[in-house]
């Protein structure tokens, strides 16, 4: 599960409040993302955002995950966990898309808990990231691999030019702009 929704956090610049909820108990398939609000199409999947920060209307935004045909695939990644779901135990179209080896639904302090840790063991200083990180890499990823900045903005849904704040930029990039 955890290997999935970094993978669909980052490739869908996902907010963390949109694939996690606060509390358990607090989830609603009515406005988290369940397993109905995944559509399979052949070279892509569709993550149907019931609500998003940049929707006040409720009206929903899809966000569209390619298959890329590359080790890290969100597309291939999320066929596969959705496969294992349902081998493990019977699923409902509203069950939480996301949930724990208990089956409570992905809670947002659970799930930057267990980055951190895995950020811990792999030696990295997990103080320097949140639940915003999957967000602002990639913005920053975008930025390198030179992406407009206008598709930037729509991947990320930033309906301001707030986004620039998102990206990283090194001394080495720097040194080479100048």
């Amino acid at each position: 599960m955890l290997r999935t929704a970094c993978i669909v956090a980052f490739y869908g610049f996902l907010r963390c409040g949109e694939f996690t909820v606060s509390k358990a108990s607090q989830f609603d398939p009515h406005i988290n993302l369940c397993i109905e609000d995944v559509v399979f199409h052949t070279d892509l999947v569709v993550l149907k955002l019931k609500q998003s920060k940049t929707d006040p209307f409720r009206k929903g935004i899809n966000i569209q995950l390619h298959k890329l045909g590359q080790l890290i695939c969100p597309y291939t990644i999320l066929l596969e966990y959705i496969q294992i779901r349902k081998e493990l135990s019977p699923t409902n179209q509203t069950d939480p898309l996301f949930i724990t080896i208990d089956k409570k639904p992905l809670e947002r302090q659970y799930f930057i808990t267990c980055i951190k840790k895995v950020l811990d063991i792999c030696g990295f200083n997990s103080s320097h990231y949140n639940g915003h990180s999957f967000r602002i890499g990639a913005a920053t990823s975008a930025g390198k691999a030179k992406i407009e900045d206008h598709l930037i903005k729509t991947l990320g849904r930033w309906t301001s030019d707030s986004y620039i704040r998102y990206i990283r930029v090194t001394p080495a990039s720097i040194k080479t702009a100048q």
